[in-house]
C-alpha cells in the first residue's frame, strides 16, 4: 500500500468552476456553529446570534458572561491541523487571503478586548466530537462567571 506521501497532488478545478464553489461557501449557520449552539444549550447556556454591533460579527454572544465566540473553520482561519491545507493552484492570491482574515481575526478580538467583550474562539476540528465540544465549551464559558446584574 503507498503512503500518503507518494499519492498524486489534488487535480487543480477551473477557475470558473471555484468561484462558483467558492461563492456557495456560507457563513452563518454552518454544520459547526450549529453543533456549538445545540451543545451550549445542552449546558444551560443562552446566547444570541450574530450580533452585528460587535466587531467581527461573532456567531454566538453570551451577553451576561461578556463573551463573544467565534466558531471558526480551520482552513479559511489557518488552524494549526491537517484541516488547514494549502490549495495548490494561485497559491501567492491564497497565501494573502489566509493572512487578512487572521490579521482581521485578532484585529476584531484586540476591539472586542477593549469593548470589555472575552473573546472565545472554537474550531471546527473541536466541533466533531460531542463529549470534547462540551468540555472545551464548560472549560471557556461555563466557568466565566456572568455579570452581576
Amino acid at each position: 500500500m503507498p503512503s500518503r506521501s507518494s499519492s498524486p497532488p489534488p487535480k487543480a478545478v477551473p477557475s470558473a468552476q471555484r468561484s462558483w464553489n467558492m461563492s456557495r461557501v456560507g457563513s452563518k449557520h454552518t454544520a459547526p456553529e450549529l453543533r456549538v449552539r445545540k451543545a451550549s444549550h445542552a449546558l444551560g447556556l443562552r446566547h444570541r446570534l450574530h450580533r452585528s454591533d460587535l466587531p467581527g460579527t461573532p456567531d454566538l454572544v453570551f451577553p451576561g458572561r461578556a463573551i463573544a465566540l467565534f466558531v471558526n473553520g480551520c482552513f479559511w482561519h489557518r488552524h494549526d491541523c491537517p484541516r488547514a491545507t494549502n490549495p495548490v493552484t494561485n497559491a501567492e492570491f491564497w497565501k494573502q487571503k489566509f493572512e487578512r482574515n487572521v490579521a482581521r481575526d485578532k484585529r476584531n478580538a484586540a476591539e472586542l478586548k477593549k469593548l470589555g467583550w472575552h473573546c472565545v474562539t472554537v474550531w471546527e476540528c473541536e466541533t466533531k466530537d460531542d463529549q470534547k465540544l462540551r468540555a472545551i465549551l464548560k472549560r471557556k464559558v461555563y466557568v466565566r462567571k456572568p455579570k452581576a446584574a
